[in-house]
Formats: structure tokens, sequence, C-alpha cells
């Protein structure tokens, strides 16, 4: 019902309102119509002069959806329309009454992105704790809670909060990620070693984790292994010259100064960045 993986099946309306849902056979001819109607509708709303008039469209067409008690498509329709206006979503789900109850902690989610979009570290954070509150299943909500009080530099928070999400969602590699750069903020190297190295089992080609891990071995003095690690970002993403200046680094500080050339050598065929013409320099005094 929820394909969001953010999503707990605890949003869901209660059994007793869902057994009143109509019913279609979905391989017969009415839902087929169904779903071409709703389409356009769907698509009428979104080709709107403006956001204001597309929210509404997708809130009218949610409301009478849910009326007709057919929940999993007027999630569809709502999540849209919080996509598109987060902060009228919110006031129309708590003027809704019970019936709008189960959408309030996507709504949260949804103000909170929006709001760290625009740099609102801090109230991003009172949405997305407010949407664990109302749904303490929602792990998308704890680990982007996670992320934004790690932001802030609450990195005791942020552990936390990155646990609980982990705990609910063991596979979940950016949770990992997010939680290991939390752990390092905070001086336990060690156990950030262990979570990004399990964020890259998860996903092996997780820039993010490799990228930081690659960072994190570099303040430890060990340059060799960070440079393994940049040479794996470049392996997923040969563009990012982040990774391949400081592989180049790293390769310096292990002793392979003629490997550091290169390595710059081939930074500089991608981009033309100052800090480049900086690493350049400094070798050149070596």
């Amino acid at each position: 019902m929820f394909s969001d993986a953010g999503w707990s099946r605890d949003l869901g309306p209660s059994t007793e309102i869902s057994d009143k849902r109509v019913l279609f056979e979905e391989s017969g001819h009415d839902y087929a119509v169904f779903v071409k109607e709703l389409g356009a509708l769907r698509s009428r709303a979104d080709g709107a002069r403006s956001r204001e008039e597309a929210f509404d469209g997708h809130m009218a067409t949610g409301r009478v959806l849910f009326d007709y008690h057919l929940y999993k498509e007027a999630l569809v329709i709502l999540k849209r329309a919080c996509e598109l206006q987060p902060t009228d979503a919110l006031e129309a789900a708590e003027t809704g009454g019970n019936r709008w109850a189960y959408l309030l902690p996507q709504i949260h989610v949804n103000l909170g992105i929006s709001l760290e979009g625009e740099g609102m570290v801090l109230s991003a954070c009172e949405h997305y704790r407010e949407a664990a509150i109302l749904c303490p299943t929602h792990f998308r909500a704890l680990k982007l809670l996670g992320s934004a009080l790690f932001g802030v530099g609450e990195y005791k928070a942020a552990v936390k909060a990155l646990e609980e999400a982990i705990y609910m969602k063991n596979d979940y590699a950016d949770a990992h990620c997010d939680l290991a750069s939390a752990l390092h903020a905070m001086g336990d190297d060690d156990n950030a070693i262990k979570e990004f190295q399990k964020a890259i089992d998860l996903e092996p080609g997780h820039v993010d984790a490799l990228y930081n891990l690659g960072g994190l071995y570099m303040d430890m003095g060990r340059y060799q292994r960070a440079s393994e690690m940049y040479t794996r970002v470049l392996a997923v993403w040969p563009n990012h010259w982040k990774a391949q200046l400081n592989k180049a680094v790293s390769l310096l500080g292990a002793g392979k100064t003629d490997e550091a050339k290169k390595a710059l050598k081939e930074d500089l065929k991608t981009t033309n960045r100052v800090e480049l013409h900086d690493a350049v320099a400094h070798l050149k005094q070596l």
C-alpha cells in the first residue's frame, strides 16, 4: 500500500474503516476505466497554472477518493499534494479531523524536507521529530531527524535517532553512513569505520560512505587505505574531482609522490578548480 520506503503500514486507516472501501476487480473493465480517469485528473492537476491550483486539484481528488474509501488511491494523490504545498497540506490535515490523521506523519516529513532545503534545519528537525512521535515506526523520519541533528552539531542526539532508524530497518545504508559520520564527529572512530563498512556492504557503490570513510582514514593517518576508498569512489563517479584530489593527497601522505602527481593530472583533465592548481604548486615544491 505504501510505495515510499519511509512509510510504515501503521499509517493506514483503521481496519474498521478499510472494510467499508469500494472493491474493484483489478483485471476488470470498471477498474481500467477508473484508473484511466484518475490518471487524467492527476495530469490535469499537475498541469495547473500555479502550484496552489495544482495543490487544490490534488486535494479535491484525494478527498473524493477518501470519501469512497479508496484509501490506496487517495494516499497517492494526497502525497503529491503534500509535495507541492507541505504547509497547506499540514493545515488541511490538522483541520480535517480523524480521517486525515494517518497522513500527518508524511506531511511533517515533507515539510521538514522543504524547510531543510531552505536552510531552516532546526525547524526541519521539529517536523521530523513530530512525524516520529505520530508514527514511531516511521524509520525514514528518524533517519532524516538524525541527519539534520548531525548537520547542526547535535551529535549525541543524532546518533540516538539514527540508531533507532537502523533498529527498525537494519539494511538502511544511508542511515549507517550518517551514523558513522556522527560517531566520527564524536571521536568514536572504530565504530564509525564499522558503520561505514556496513553501508558499503549493503551498497558497494555508496559514494558518500566510500568518500567519508576515505576522509576518516585520512584523519587517522591511514593514507594507503584512504587512497583505496577514493579509488572506489572514482570507479563509481569518474568525474568526482574532490575524490581525485583527496586521492592525490592521500598518496602523497603514503609517500607515493609520483602517483600523487599522476592523480592530480587526471583531475586537471576534468576540472579547472583553483584547489587543484594550489595542490600542483605544492607538489612542485617537494
